[in-house]
């Protein structure tokens, strides 16, 4: 939050209590304690991070991976339509219930409101594997962030690896990002067609070539319900 300290940008708790979807995480209470510390206070979550399952490749969420990407994808519409961009989708910010059928999204500590202010280049934060290319070139951005990374989580989901090759964790490896990616029928080759284009739509170095919005997203993904690949 400092590095918009002369723009108010709202607080973490703030942001997440703005939220009531069965896809996000419900904050309960947040503030200052008398000692001046910040606390958040939210429900317990029952599960485990979407990075361990991908890693993981069980049976039982292999069996339900196109519930929990519509409700991914569900729960970021939510955010963008309130004003919000999360600035950090990814698989450990998602927790997925033990019986795989539920995913809730967590973390708006990088949250910003969808505003010009908030949106000028040099704001370099988020998860570097995941990290749209105008992020890492340092131009404008918009809700637009929010559905690459949502595309590369997506892929890894499938997949089980990322888009690009990845020998290093930092902000260098998102330099590939604005490099064609490898095509995800290389790892799924059965994979719906419908869903391998709705990913790589997603993860389009342009921000103009991508769905211009979740809205988009989740409809199309929520046609292909009941067709898990």
């Amino acid at each position: 939050e400092s590095r918009f300290s002369r723009l108010k940008k709202p607080s973490e708790g703030e942001i997440a209590s703005t939220f009531s979807h069965p896809c996000i995480v419900d904050m309960l209470e947040y503030g200052k304690t008398t000692t001046s510390m910040s606390y958040l206070l939210m429900e317990y979550l029952n599960g485990q991070g979407m990075n361990t399952l991908i890693h993981a490749q069980d049976s039982l969420f292999d069996h339900h991976r196109h519930q929990l990407l519509r409700q991914m994808a569900s729960a970021l519409t939510a955010v963008h339509a309130a004003g919000y961009i999360h600035r950090d989708f990814c698989p450990r910010n998602l927790i997925v219930a033990k019986d795989r059928t539920k995913v809730k999204l967590i973390d708006f500590g990088l949250s910003i409101p969808h505003r010009p202010e908030f949106c000028r280049p040099g704001n370099r934060t988020g998860t570097p594997l995941y990290m749209s290319p105008e992020i890492v070139r340092r131009k404008s951005t918009d809700h637009r962030v929010d559905i690459f990374s949502f595309g590369v989580s997506a892929y890894e989901m499938y997949a089980g690896s990322l888009p690009w090759p990845a020998s290093v964790v930092t902000g260098r490896a998102a330099m590939e990002h604005d490099k064609p990616p490898i095509p995800i029928e290389n790892h799924c080759p059965n994979l719906d067609r419908r869903l391998a284009q709705i990913i790589h739509h997603c993860i389009a170095a342009n921000p103009g070539d991508r769905p211009q919005s979740m809205q988009e997203v989740e409809t199309v993904l929520t046609q292909m319900e009941g067709k898990d690949a």
